[in-house]
């Protein structure tokens, strides 16, 4: 069969991942088909509602991040997390976080973040919206809607899809390279004959997107917050401000003696709400879904890779399952469009997998172990203590006890700072290590570093632009005054794109180095006073090219 279409890059699914792919290839010149089973503007799941600093950093470069913040919950509407009994019961504790209109004010856990982007508590309702007008401004991202893969082949030039449009149509697609962004359930990623390794079930929730007028109202005189997490004798969930009004997704667990069904929709909400009969909503849409912590056992198949759910799940604490896969997707366009573009050999790719796969092995453990914390917290006997709720001494000694256990577990995953800048990446071909091994971090804190592999440290220069907003679209060297013409020759010999940022040092000692070298998404890839021995040694490995 004639292919019907021809690309560099084909994507299979149009969520976040994808389309953060299609715009990144896009901006850097690189045709791209977007192909997704979804009717155009048909809404996806809510179950995300976390932007994290580094993927706005992510979507301040793809022209993106001032609509992501604006969106959603009101300007006056806090982003603080509660750990109650019900919305109407007793509040545990509470990790205060700002609303928009109080991004400014010091004070919160991440007011001293080092990044030009704050951390949105967004819906993926209002996300993906905003992602595909992005995707339909860009001539070169073809749409293909209401359109499956359905199996592909490759050969030494390309791969070829073999596809299923709206009313059952079949054509073939003819790509340079193939990406899976299409979820846990990936088509790809099973074509591809690789599996998901790890805890295929550690918990199961029902969640249920509701219209409800008067849940806001059920905050009395406290401070309203953004999510509310419940734990009561009768049942345990989340409650999750989507408008800021009238919208909520609510969640709630099914214990590992319960079927789905055994839990009542209409019961376990009320449950979990603290309300009576007499309070009323509408329910939007419903999903029972199973928390899992999985990675696949590899992330490419020659020409065809994977990225986002399709590659790894995860519970979904600290919200960094849809990040994670947009931190994917930018790393693997970077890739794709170097060797479309003729600048990398095509080797460069082996540093998807070997940079990717163990930083999602990590956060995939980060989200387990706040899981068990959770669990430990609240259940150390085996069980949610019935004084919990009980207006008695003993009642308010357990929830004060328990509320000081719940922050201190928590603050690190409502903040979690180490997760958005602490993550480096060892053992990559493309990045000239030097003997220093990067600090070590958690969930919730790091240690700036500028040993290769670690993100470069935020700094501004002279002008008060972020040091990150000047950054190249692929590498960048930034000289505090040493002397870098043998590597900008090294790299113009070699055809390598390499902008120079001629700078300040910072005064801040963690900036010990007078040159380095930095790629797009921020990761140093070498450093030193001079420029190494060999540069043009240097420039091939950072083209894929090294021995």
């Amino acid at each position: 069969m004639q292919p019907k279409y021809s690309t560099a890059i084909a994507i299979a699914g149009a969520g976040p991942v994808g389309m953060t792919l299609a715009i990144d290839a896009a901006l850097r010149g690189v045709d791209v088909i977007l192909i997704e089973a979804r009717a155009a503007g048909e809404p996806p799941s809510a179950k995300c509602n976390t932007v994290a600093a580094r993927t706005m950093e992510t979507f301040r470069r793809l022209g993106v991040s001032e609509a992501v913040r604006a969106a959603g919950l009101p300007d006056d509407y806090p982003t603080d997390t509660i750990y109650c009994t019900s919305i109407t019961g007793h509040e545990l504790t509470r990790i205060r976080m700002p609303a928009r209109s109080e991004r400014t004010h010091p004070g919160f856990h991440d007011s001293h973040w080092p990044t030009p982007e704050s951390m949105v508590r967004v819906s993926q309702l209002y996300l993906e919206p905003i992602l595909y007008d992005r995707v339909k401004s860009l001539p070169n991202i073809t749409v293909l809607n209401r359109t499956s893969v359905e199996a592909y082949d490759q050969d030494e030039t390309g791969v070829t899809l073999h596809c299923k449009g709206e009313g059952g149509e079949a054509f073939d697609i003819r790509a340079t390279y193939l990406a899976g962004c299409d979820g846990g359930r990936s088509t790809i990623r099973k074509a591809m004959g690789v599996s998901l390794v790890g805890d295929a079930e550690i918990s199961r929730t029902r969640s249920s997107l509701i219209r409800a007028p008067g849940l806001k109202a059920l905050f009395g005189d406290r401070r309203p917050a953004w999510m509310s997490w419940v734990q009561n004798p009768k049942r345990s969930g989340t409650v999750v401000a989507i408008d800021g009004e009238d919208v909520w997704l609510v969640h709630r667990g099914v214990a590992s003696s319960e079927a789905f069904e055994d839990v009542p929709l209409e019961e376990s909400i009320r449950d979990v709400l603290g309300v009576d009969a007499d309070f009323s909503w509408e329910v939007l849409n419903h999903e029972d879904w199973i928390g899992r912590r999985m990675v696949a056992e590899r992330f490419r198949d020659g020409r065809v890779f994977i990225a986002g759910d399709a590659a790894h799940l995860w519970v979904p604490f600290a919200g960094y399952g849809m990040n994670a896969g947009v931190a994917d997707a930018a790393h693997l366009s970077w890739l794709l469009c170097a060797v479309v573009k003729g600048w990398a050999d095509p080797a460069i790719l082996e540093a998807y997998q070997a940079e990717r796969q163990p930083i999602t092995e990590q956060v995939s453990h980060f989200a387990m172990k706040k899981v068990m914390e959770n669990i430990e917290a609240m259940r150390s006997g085996g069980s949610i203590p019935p004084a919990l709720v009980a207006d008695t001494p003993e009642g308010q000694a357990i929830r004060q006890f328990i509320g000081q256990r719940l922050f201190d577990i928590n603050v690190p995953q409502m903040s979690p700072e180490g997760l958005n800048f602490g993550y480096y990446y060892e053992g990559s071909p493309i990045i000239a290590y030097d003997g220093e091994a990067p600090p070590a971090y958690d969930m919730g804190s790091f240690t700036p570093s500028t040993a290769p592999g670690c993100r470069l440290p935020h700094f501004r220069l002279d002008d008060g632009t972020s040091i990150y907003d000047r950054l190249g679209s692929d590498y960048t060297l930034i000289s505090f005054g040493a002397d870098e013409t043998a590597l900008l020759q090294a790299a113009s010999a070699a055809g390598l794109p390499l902008t120079l940022i001629p700078a300040t040092r910072p005064t801040d000692e963690v900036f010990r180095h007078q040159l380095l070298l930095v790629r797009f998404d921020e990761h140093i890839v070498w450093r030193g006073d001079e420029p190494p021995a060999d540069a043009a040694a240097l420039a091939s490995q950072l083209q894929g090219q090294a021995e």
